[in-house]
């Protein structure tokens, strides 16, 4: 770590001991504190930590849970660590962001692992991936180390590749289960007066699809008329207050869609929740493919590995007359069976 980052981090501990007694009206409950949650505009983020919310206050229903958000943790950390006892659990935000790829979260989530050693911490379903290069390599031997000496540390990966490489990286307990966005599936009522064919295609550097994707676009629109060009990412900070009105908003989008093209994992995950006709792409890693064999059997959404407009044509005309009302029971199968695994640990 260069001396600058050094002394800003030292500035910022020290200006958190000033607060060691703001949360010691808590000190005497029973208590989950749920690190590292986002307040930046990737709704694929905000579902995870309203997911993870809605899954702990009804499957751990007697514990209090109190909400950082990840820039929070340093400035916050004596007083959190002031107001844990000894059966309190730690919950980290899950994501696709464990490795190299997204280090501004990797970094705090190392932290809190390395410097929370006498609570369970539960990561919530990640996505794990590292380059293959001499900075994937450095970073991906410093995650192990950090890891491996927390013995309380328990990993949820989202997917098969996750999960091999976590068993194969940790000597912590790893429990494969899918994102947990999924846990509000058959939540929703589908919407019966759908009319827009949507696209929801990503624009950062996980994009595989940058040649392609302006032309798919203009294809799209010159011959259908109700076209809508979305993203599951805003141009805006989102609160813990306005979380969920901003979640029914774009939710309320995929409930209008007869069918939506999308390589962006959310973008797939809420076409299920909300019984929205999906053709899915892949991105820059394994996330959507792998994520896709939880759902491979429903037959409104479809992978495809081309954003090749005459290939996706008969898709979106199959799937733009399709009416979905099946049930997925995510709840029952995976989430209930996940709430007993971890009070067991626990």
């Amino acid at each position: 770590m260069r001396l600058k980052e050094k002394v800003k981090k030292i500035i910022i501990i020290i200006f958190s001991i000033k607060k060691i007694n703001k949360y010691k009206e808590y000190k005497h409950q029973k208590k989950i504190i749920y690190l590292l949650s986002p307040l930046h505009g990737n709704m694929g983020d905000q579902a995870i930590a309203y997911a993870t919310l809605k899954f702990y206050q009804e499957q751990f229903s007697d514990y209090k849970i109190i909400e950082f958000d990840r820039d929070s943790i340093y400035s916050e950390y004596f007083a959190i660590k002031n107001c844990l006892n000894k059966d309190d659990i730690i919950v980290l935000h899950g994501g696709g962001n464990m490795g190299n790829l997204y280090m501004q979260e990797e970094k705090p989530r190392r932290f809190i692992i390395n410097n929370f050693r006498d609570n369970k911490i539960i990561s919530m379903t990640q996505t794990i991936s590292f380059t293959n290069d001499e900075f994937g390599k450095k970073e991906k031997e410093k995650t192990q180390q950090i890891y491996n000496k927390n013995k309380k540390l328990i990993l949820l990966a989202r997917e098969d590749t996750s999960y091999n490489e976590m068993i194969k990286l940790f000597t912590v307990n790893v429990i494969k289960v899918p994102d947990i966005v999924f846990y509000l599936a058959d939540t929703m009522d589908s919407d019966k007066n759908r009319t827009l064919i949507t696209t929801c295609l990503r624009s950062d550097k996980e994009s595989i699809w940058k040649n392609k994707k302006d032309k798919f676009k203009d294809r799209l629109q010159s011959e259908y008329n109700d076209v809508f060009i979305y993203d599951t990412v805003i141009n805006r900070q989102v609160t813990f207050k306005s979380r969920i009105p901003e979640l029914n908003t774009m939710w309320d989008n995929f409930k209008k869609s007869k069918v939506v093209v999308t390589d962006r994992l959310h973008g797939m995950i809420f076409c299920v929740i909300t019984k929205t006709p999906c053709i899915a792409l892949k991105s820059l890693d394994h996330k959507v493919v792998e994520s896709y064999k939880w759902i491979k059997d429903l037959d409104y959404v479809e992978l495809v590995d081309d954003l090749d407009y005459d290939k996706l044509k008969p898709i979106i005309e199959r799937f733009k007359l399709k009416q979905v009302n099946e049930e997925l029971g995510f709840k029952y199968k995976y989430y209930d069976k996940l709430a007993k695994t971890l009070k067991n640990y626990i």
